[in-house]
């Protein structure tokens, strides 16, 4: 018995425990060495009146550092990957784009509707690449007998995939770039989705048994928990350097690949998982776009009402405010990781009754109020 469980122990440490390290170790060498450059460049996020209430000038730049440590977890998977490593190659571009485009932004301050593109483009290259290319055919499974012949044929589903993956790909990136206000809030709130992401895995792998998918997951997965934890060692409050769009897009990048490669088992219910685990961002997502919308915001405009805003507004800590939102994390977490093993029926009614109560809440605390400080910001 006690060899057994050494055998397991080991098994787990090299196939989840040295990545991390090795992720986690490059970021925490890799952010100094940007943030040194950010501070020599003179590229800092600087306050204003409305939307950044940091009280000095803070280096930016953070993401390249993530990257670099995200780069590692991959090449470490390389050589345990399928495919000699075809996926990893193009899930590596799709990520170094959008961090590309995350670090132009940072800088230029490019349109919304460029990131769009670029993230539809990405999209397309990752199907192209096999990355995404049965998602629409595995949503559809249930249905699937009912619908017209054409829609299974393999050129309709490519295209139906890229309109699923590009979907998911702007809707994650933009999710998580819109939690990313607070000292920590975006790099801790997204390390504990990754570990979320990474348990829901393993119990994929034990329950249907080990798939393809299975490599590219963890990967995805632990490159995200590494680079988020060290990270959050120069990014928790006071901190000394914040991830910018580069690192916001990449996190979210990742947490898009992590949704399509779950929505491709073929069953709702691992979806459904780990869009729960995503939970508190898509629910800070949606409170913006309903606010807006119902106050007759332009939905590109940013304010100073997200959930986090308010929390602050109504007299908490940043601090406070970044541990709670930890709690919510950690609380969705565990409905993900709970809500896949309950039947249809109750699975269903999880999934709608959790944004239901969400609303509820939201309009019961008020918290669909918008505030100008973009406007302001953007005068002053």
């Amino acid at each position: 018995m006690w060899l057994l469980a050494s055998q397991v122990d080991s098994s787990f440490i090299r196939a989840y425990g040295w990545p991390l390290l090795a992720t986690l170790g490059v970021t925490l060498v890799a952010v100094p060495v940007v943030r040194a450059v950010a501070m020599r460049l003179g590229l800092y996020d600087r306050p204003d009146a409305g939307l950044k209430p940091h009280e000095k000038p803070i280096p930016y730049l953070g993401g390249v550092g993530m990257f670099a440590g995200w780069l590692a977890a991959l090449a470490w998977t390389l050589p345990a990957s399928s495919g000699g490593g075809a996926e990893l190659l193009w899930i590596a571009l799709g990520g170094t784009a959008l961090m590309l485009t995350g670090l132009i932004d940072d800088i230029r301050h490019l349109p919304p509707k460029t990131r769009l593109i670029v993230q539809a483009l990405v999209a397309a290259g990752l199907v192209y690449g096999g990355v995404g290319d049965g998602v629409s055919n595995s949503l559809l499974s249930p249905i699937s007998e009912w619908l017209p012949t054409f829609v299974s044929q393999r050129f309709i589903a490519k295209v139906l995939s890229w309109g699923v993956c590009a979907f998911i790909l702007a809707g994650a990136s933009n999710s998580t770039n819109l939690i990313d206000g607070l000292d920590g809030l975006c790099a801790g709130v997204l390390g504990i989705a990754a570990a979320g992401f990474l348990a829901l895995s393993i119990l994929l792998n034990r329950t249907v048994g080990a798939d393809t998918s299975e490599t590219l997951r963890s990967a995805l997965a632990i490159g995200v928990a590494g680079a988020c934890i060290g990270f959050l060692v120069y990014n928790f409050n006071p901190a000394t350097i914040f991830m910018g769009d580069s690192g916001s897009l990449l996190l979210g990048y990742n947490v898009a690949l992590l949704l399509i490669l779950f929505a491709e088992q073929g069953s709702w219910r691992w979806l459904i998982g780990a869009v729960l685990i995503f939970g508190f961002p898509i629910y800070d997502t949606a409170l913006a776009i309903t606010r807006r919308w119902l106050n007759g915001k332009r939905l590109f405009v940013g304010d100073r009402s997200h959930y986090y805003d308010q929390l602050r507004d109504r007299g908490r800590t940043v601090r406070q405010t970044v541990l709670l939102c930890y709690l919510i994390g950690l609380v969705l977490t565990g409905v993900g990781l709970s809500v896949v093993s309950l039947s249809p029926v109750l699975l269903v009614a999880v999934a709608v009754l959790c944004p239901i109560a969400a609303a509820l809440l939201s309009r019961r605390y008020g918290l669909l109020k918008v505030d100008d400080s973009a406007a302001r910001s953007k005068q002053s």
